[in-house]
């Protein structure tokens, strides 16, 4: 059992600092078991479903209020109790519910019956097809969202009249996208179409900005996106084999290489026939010859008007005949040749390298220089390619050292403010103990009382209780003060439980009589 008296007699005892951080530990207590009971207590909730379009999210509650699942409602996410996550999921699934919208696929035909009509079909089929491009271009890693939409106009009669099937994409991405990636969309779904071209499918994100479109020719915007990514892509290639060529000469950043080029994206188809009059080749001859004489009606008689042979026809017949065929072949050459889009049209090279005036560097001459680069690039000055070189002072280029991310200035001195803090906080405590000690010995006044004649080797005495000096005249005497035991008691459990407060208070006092 524990003594109250003794534990109020004891707090009672304390220092108001030491009561002060007792109240303090078990307020704090206090509230820390409360906030740990409130959690213990709540179940823990984790994420069943997130991103919850409205009729998807009332779906979702529905089911579960029916399945008798606890469910609370965070914006667009749905959360559980973390046991029952699994078990959830799967019934929501088995009821069709998977917490997003569900684009329907080649299912839709599944759904068909033979009273359908034809117009039917092909709306079903257009919506498949739609749905599976979805889902396909979904599964790509840097894309959130898609929807896909097809234009397939009816079949013409001739082929020169049918209007060309053009896709458009919609995609919400979870990063940007490079331009690679767009092209790869496009042509997935323009291999997914018949009839459907690359060109004719235009792709756009959430943003509103148009990552893929037709190519429109003529027009007066002039180099398409694919192209003008092309063409830096090759002069960036260029300048990057002519800056290593010159960094061998001259040292690192000791040259600058700039490359413009015009490229040709017109594609052409020519087709051509070339016949050679002088390479003449009998390649098949004919002769027939018909030859009659006499005075004799003509062999077999002569038609008359009914389509029979005319009778008593008389007279004389000399009939000749003479026919000769020969076909000639000549060489015959069909060339068609289609020009790839992309072809060189010119090229303009500028160098600019250090002529030393400032870092001291050697100057290679420029007329090797010229040579190399020209040689490098394959330029052709009847093609109107353009090469200028220069060497202008370059300025010296200083060793700059990579800056280090400093901590703050509280987050640096955030230590040191804490340490001096706990130690204001501790000598604030020493200050009330040793205040309210000296009080209450200024308030307690010492009475002496003679002992009597006693060897002082084995008299105790107090520190600061003054001794009786050995004049030879008077009787040497010890002074106790009255409540000698209760204060031995008093100073003794304080030097227990207070060590290192009693060693300082002892030597404050010390300090005091000296």
């Amino acid at each position: 059992m524990i003594d109250l008296a003794k534990a109020k007699s004891l707090i009672a005892a304390l220092p108001l600092a030491h009561k002060v951080l007792i109240v303090a530990a078990v307020g704090l207590l206090v509230i820390a078991a409360a906030a740990f009971f409130r959690w213990v207590s709540q179940p823990s909730y984790a994420v069943l479903y997130g991103d919850l379009d409205q009729a998807s999210a009332g779906e979702v509650m529905d089911e579960l209020e029916a399945q008798g699942i606890d469910y609370r409602l965070e914006g667009s996410r749905i959360e559980v109790p973390r046991e029952d996550v699994h078990t959830a999921r799967a019934s929501l699934a088995q009821e069709g519910l998977s917490g997003a919208p569900q684009v329907p696929g080649y299912e839709l035909m599944d759904e068909q019956g033979l009273s359908v009509s034809e117009f039917r079909q092909e709306v079903d089929y257009k919506r498949a097809l739609e749905g599976e491009l979805t889902r396909t271009i979904e599964a790509m890693r840097p894309v959130e969202t898609a929807s896909v939409h097809l234009s397939v106009p009816d079949r013409a009669v001739f082929e020169d009249d049918q209007d060309p099937v053009t896709a458009s994409v919609m995609i919400g991405t979870r990063q940007e996208m490079p331009p690679d990636q767009v092209e790869s969309i496009a042509a997935v779904v323009a291999s997914a179409v018949e009839g459907l071209e690359t060109d004719e499918v235009t792709v756009a994100d959430t943003e509103g900005r148009t990552l893929h479109s037709p190519d429109v020719a003529g027009s007066a915007a002039g180099l398409t996106s694919r192209q003008m990514r092309q063409t830096r892509e090759f002069e960036e290639a260029l300048s990057d084999d002519v800056g290593e060529m010159l960094a061998t000469i001259t040292g690192d950043d000791r040259a600058s290489v700039t490359v413009r080029a015009g490229l040709d994206y017109d594609e052409r188809e020519v087709e051509s026939e070339t016949h050679d009059p002088d390479s003449q080749v009998a390649l098949r001859d004919q002769r027939a010859n018909e030859r009659y004489e006499g005075t004799n009606i003509t062999p077999g008689g002569a038609v008359g008007m009914d389509g029979g042979p005319v009778e008593d026809l008389e007279g004389e017949i000399d009939y000749e005949s003479d026919s000769e065929t020969t076909e000639y072949g000549v060489d015959r050459v069909v060339e068609r040749v289609v020009d790839a889009p992309g072809g060189v049209e010119e090229l303009s090279v500028a160098v600019v390298m250090d002529d030393g005036s400032a870092t001291g560097a050697d100057v290679p001459p420029l007329e090797e220089v010229e040579n190399l680069v020209t040689a490098a690039l394959g330029l052709d000055a009847e093609r109107g390619d353009d090469l200028a070189i220069s060497a202008l002072p370059f300025p010296q280029t200083e060793e700059t050292v990579p800056e280090v991310d400093e901590p703050g200035f509280l987050a640096e001195q955030l230590p040191a403010i804490v340490g001096a803090i706990v130690l204001l906080l501790i000598a604030v405590a020493l200050f009330l103990l040793a205040r309210r000690r000296s009080t209450a010995q200024a308030s307690e006044p010492l009475q002496w009382e003679p002992l009597g004649e006693r060897d002082l080797s084995q008299t105790q005495q107090l520190p600061g209780a003054p001794q009786a000096v050995d004049q030879g005249a008077q009787p040497t005497r010890e002074l106790q003060p009255s409540g000698a035991a209760r204060l031995t008691q008093e100073v003794g459990g304080m030097v227990d439980e207070q060590p290192e407060e009693i060693a300082q208070l002892l030597r404050s006092w010390l300090a005091d009589d000296t």
